[in-house]
């Protein structure tokens, strides 16, 4: 019965979203008052009694017609225009909108007096969302659906609606010298009230308290009941070294970018925020995390590279044994190093500590798939699409695992909300170059020619020096049958002998090109470029 609810309010509210029920009130006024002229005139007139038959039969013909035309068109400032569909993410039903249980991270808004500070107010907000993601009894919106709104004039009533959540923090941050001034308040967005707010005119020392204060009122508020786990992962310390925190904040921003150009400042900052204090935690798992981002297509990677990392996220655990991040960016090290049990151990740990990570289950299904275990690949991947609806990552790895399981049927049905997911991203950034990389592969298993074709160009003009980018047109054009484009554009990824050897010879992307000895000669150049740097090492 309640689902047979549901429909008919989702049915009702797309007629309210098309204008039909404004369409429909106004034909009956419009109707009824033509039919009142024509019986007061026709016969003054001379008319035959049939012809206000006539009338009230076309009027009644007209009535569907006029209904279905408003279903399907809309007047806008640009003219007649096709209604588009609805887009799920934003016709959630009204349950699920007013969830208390779910809320939105705005990004906060810069108030310093030079207005320089962005990067210092997304980091607080992102530090905020990362804190609260531990709890599973809460959901929060992604950093990419709630920064969508950043510079924007939004009621968080239509925030509530879009994101399907049930408050939003929203905030701004002052920072002037070796002060700052934090304000946050949570809003409920059935009806736009306070649920609770708060300033903090402190020192830049008592940053992370700060975040930490407002990660336990927010809970507190959206009455959630924490575990001594997910309390812990709150509650922990960071640095009360305003230069070292600035440096990190610097690193993150570079580390959120995840290019491979971006992964080399990201390390330096993280890198200087350590000499700055070494007892920092999260600075020694930033610097693990950007290099197994590197070591993702082993771009660039040195020995040297890979022991940092590991020495890294050896000393974050150190300092704060109960590190999820830190497990991970362990396990993404010791997998591409191909100790695959000690990843394994690693990345069990890190959902330990955090059953509801995205990262954790996300990285875990690509180590899984790069060693061919496509059905657990498959599980952690749809963990992933759960807890992150609105991610277009995860469901395009889901279909690579799932076009190596054979289930073709679901491979297609998880293609096209992938490509759903990311054209929706694409209406918010047109310019995300990682979208455009996937939709490109995404697009050509769907058949998609001239759209694969057309993000392919739009990939290589956002981001023309990305290892991803060339691979991931590589496998569109493979996928389409363009072999000869499609070995150019992996000549140019593989440049320099870079690559995921384990990952592309389980790519089922590059099928078509197996039996081409120039993909032969292609692997053979990373080979080649991985045993030489091997004998470096040594």
């Amino acid at each position: 019965m309640s689902d047979q609810v549901s429909k008919a309010e989702r049915w009702f509210a797309e007629l309210r979203r098309r204008k039909v029920f404004r369409v429909v009130v106004v034909y009956l006024v419009v109707a009824w008052l033509l039919v009142q002229v024509a019986d007061a005139v026709f016969e003054p007139m001379g008319l035959p009694a049939w012809t206000l038959k006539l009338v009230i039969t076309l009027v009644a013909l007209g009535f569907p017609l006029a209904c279905a035309l408003a279903w399907a068109f809309d007047v806008t400032a640009k003219g007649i225009e096709r209604t588009p569909d609805a887009d799920p993410a934003t016709s959630s039903s009204a349950p699920a909108a007013a969830a208390p249980e779910s809320v939105a991270i705005l990004p906060f808004v810069d108030m310093s007096p030079e207005r320089d500070q962005e990067y210092f107010c997304d980091g607080i907000a992102e530090e905020i969302i990362n804190s609260l993601c531990c709890i599973r009894d809460l959901r929060i919106a992604s950093r990419t659906s709630s920064f969508q709104f950043k510079g924007r004039a939004a009621d968080v009533r239509e925030i509530g609606r879009m994101l399907g959540v049930g408050a939003v923090l929203e905030g701004s941050v002052r920072k002037a010298g070796e002060r700052v001034r934090i304000t946050a308040q949570l809003v409920g967005t059935a009806d736009g009230y306070h649920l609770w707010s708060e300033s903090y005119d402190r020192d830049l020392s008592d940053v992370f308290a700060i975040q930490t204060e407002i990660a336990q009122k927010m809970v507190e508020a959206l009455r959630v009941s924490l575990s001594r786990q997910e309390r812990e992962l709150i509650q922990r310390r960071g640095t009360s070294n305003p230069e070292a925190y600035d440096l990190y904040l610097r690193g993150q921003a570079y580390l959120r970018d995840g290019t491979d150009s971006a992964m080399g400042p990201a390390i330096d900052f993280f890198r200087e925020a350590i000499r700055r204090d070494d007892r920092f935690a999260q600075a020694h798992a930033g610097v693990a995390n950007a290099q197994a981002t590197r070591g993702l297509w082993r771009v660039g990677m040195s020995q040297a590279d890979f022991d940092e990392a590991l020495a890294a996220s050896r000393r974050a655990l150190e300092l704060e044994p109960r590190m999820p991040e830190a497990y991970i960016a362990r396990a993404q090290i010791l997998s591409l190093q191909g100790r695959t049990q000690e990843a394994l151990q690693s990345f069990e740990e890190a959902l330990r500590l955090n059953p509801a990570s995205f990262d954790a289950h996300y990285l875990y299904a690509r180590h899984c798939f790069q060693e061919g275990d496509f059905e657990r690949a498959v599980l952690h991947f749809e963990a992933a699409q759960k807890l992150r609806p609105d991610d277009y990552q995860s469901p395009c790895m889901l279909v690579g695992a799932l076009i190596k399981l054979g289930r073709t049927e679901q491979y297609i049905d998880v293609a096209r909300h992938a490509m759903q997911v990311m054209e929706r991203r694409l209406l918010i950034d047109p310019q995300d170059g990682r979208a455009l990389q996937l939709g490109t592969v995404v697009a050509a298993r769907l058949g998609l020619r001239d759209k694969a074709r057309d993000f392919a160009a739009r990939a290589i003009k956002s981001r023309p020096d990305a290892f991803a980018t060339y691979y991931n047109v590589a496998c569109a054009y493979s996928v389409l049958g363009d072999v000869d484009d499609a070995l150019s554009m992996l000549d140019r990824a593989v440049r320099h002998g870079r690559g995921n050897l384990e990952w592309i010879g389980n790519d089922p992307d590059f099928d078509p090109l197996r039996s081409d000895p120039r993909f032969d000669s292609l692997l053979d150049r990373i080979r080649t470029a991985r045993v030489a740097a091997e004998t470096t090492r040594t």
